[in-house]
């Protein structure tokens, strides 16, 4: 999904959007740098510091938005908000009483809590999947392999790896020099 920084709320659960618009207004979110366009925040979450990072193109649309939290449901964490918040007050865009009353992504019903097209069973067996465990049964070059066709095939698992391992590996370096 494209958006525009200042539509960021539409893939951004409700309660996700006012955690993340009160972590702003504690301060939790500091700029570590700015290349450009990309952003790298530092955020202060209830028990970790997390990174995100925000890669901006043309007309402030988001290309690329990251962050390493253990958050897995849909849409933008509470870490992304703060900092997409953080920008547009850079920006001198931030209104804070127009993104509370933004349109939000919608919430998921709990009457279909299965995917489209999975049996209940199958599904609780999906959820219940040793997932290290199979991983464990690949060499090396099993490993590589498979990551560099998928992540072909997905820019967003590319633009992931990418920032999480070869980005922060390289600003460690640049930390460890001084």
């Amino acid at each position: 999904m494209k958006l525009k920084l200042n539509e960021f709320t539409k893939n951004t659960r409700k309660l996700v959007l006012f955690r993340g618009i009160h972590y702003y207004q504690q301060g939790r979110q500091k700029l570590d740098k700015q290349s450009d366009k990309t952003y790298y925040y530092d955020v202060a979450g209830q028990e970790n510091n997390y990174k995100v990072v925000v890669n901006l193109g043309d007309e402030n649309m988001i290309v690329f938005s990251s962050c390493d939290c253990p958050y897995s449901a849909a849409g933008f964490c509470k870490h992304q908000v703060a900092s997409f918040i953080d920008i547009m007050h850079q920006q001198g865009t931030l209104d804070i009483e127009t993104l509370e009353n933004a349109e939000v992504m919608e919430e998921k019903t709990p009457e279909q809590p299965v995917p489209e097209g999975w049996s209940h069973a199958d599904f609780q067996r999906l959820k219940n999947f040793d997932v290290s465990g199979y991983l464990a049964t690949f060499s090396r070059d099993e490993l590589i392999f498979i990551m560099l066709n998928y992540m072909q095939i997905d820019m967003k698992l590319f633009m992931y790896i990418f920032h999480h391992y070869m980005v922060e590996e390289a600003r460690s370096k640049i930390r460890n020099v001084n």
